[in-house]
This record gives C-alpha cells, sequence and structure tokens, in this order.
C-alpha cells in the first residue's frame, strides 16, 4: 500500500516539475480540476436525487392503501416529474469540452456553470426535504396533509426540471 502511495506523490511531484517548466500547464491543470468539479457535482445530485427518489416510492404502500384517486393521481403525476428529472439529469451534458472538441468552454464558462450547478445542489436539497414532509404527513395519516407536501414536492421537482433546462440552454450558449 506504502508503494502506490509512493509512486502517486512522485507523480505529483513530477508533475510540479512540469508546471515549472512548461508555460501555460497551471492554466490547463486548473482547467482540468474545474471540468472534474462539474462532473462531482452532476454525480452528487444525481446519487441524492435518486435517494429521494426512493424514499418517496416508500410512500406508495399508504396511497394504494388509502384508496383515494385524487391522492393516487398526484402520486403518479409527482412520480412521472421526478422520472424526468432523473433522466434529464442522467443525459444532460457535462459542462467542459473535451480536448479534441472543436467548440471549446473555456474557464469563465465553467465557472459560471458551477456556480449555477450550486443553486442545483441547493433545489435538490430542498426535494430531499419534501420528500421526508411527505413521509411525515403519510405517517400522520391525514390525506389533505399528504397532498400538500406532494405538491409542495412536485412544485420543487419542476423548478429543478426548469433550472436543468436552463443549464442546458447556458451550455448551449456558451458553445453557440
Amino acid at each position: 500500500m506504502s508503494e502506490v502511495y509512493e509512486k502517486v506523490r512522485e507523480r505529483t511531484r513530477l508533475l510540479e516539475k512540469i508546471e515549472l517548466f512548461i508555460p501555460g500547464f497551471r492554466g490547463y491543470k486548473e482547467k482540468e480540476l474545474r471540468r472534474e468539479a462539474d462532473r462531482l457535482v452532476r454525480e452528487y445530485l444525481l446519487r441524492r436525487l435518486n435517494q429521494a427518489y426512493e424514499d418517496f416510492k416508500g410512500v406508495m404502500t399508504y396511497i394504494a392503501v388509502s384508496g383515494g384517486s385524487g391522492l393516487y393521481e398526484l402520486y403518479n403525476q409527482t412520480q412521472a416529474v421526478f422520472d424526468r428529472v432523473i433522466a434529464k439529469l442522467r443525459t444532460a451534458d457535462y459542462g467542459y469540452s473535451g480536448f479534441f472538441d472543436a467548440v471549446k468552454i473555456e474557464e469563465p464558462e465553467l465557472d459560471k456553470l458551477l456556480e449555477f450547478d450550486y443553486g442545483l445542489i441547493e433545489t435538490v436539497e430542498r426535494i430531499a426535504k419534501r420528500v421526508i414532509e411527505v413521509r411525515e404527513a403519510v405517517l400522520t395519516g391525514n390525506q389533505s396533509k399528504v397532498i400538500g407536501a406532494m405538491s409542495e414536492l412536485r412544485k420543487e421537482l419542476e423548478v429543478l426540471q426548469d433550472l436543468l433546462v436552463k443549464r442546458e440552454n447556458l451550455i448551449v450558449g456558451f458553445r453557440g
């Protein structure tokens, strides 16, 4: 294990030496770090949203037992928005271009995208809280509370859906 660590440390030192000699290499490395940050944010959002979705699907038993067609319909609509948002996030473009891509997204644009993605993180966290509120409302057995909590969850999901479209448009704007 220590041999692997030493090899990584040696390569890091070598990378630092290269940075000293090659003009522009540090800028290249900074861009790569921004791209990696973009990828990590997207993976986090997807993981957190999937976790909230699994929690949301756990209330389906209550919905089925309660027998309320309005509640069942609201659940299905909310689940459909959840599905769309997850699919959109899963297939969304990363906010960077590869080395050989004809159109490049530069550092200032990547920084703007990371700021935008921070807003996405806040929205996904609100969604996770709304799912907890739905579960808590289900535990009370009060259908009006469940409907209210589920309606609020659906609104947050629609906000995220709109933000993902805006993110897509932002990337297209950078490339166009």
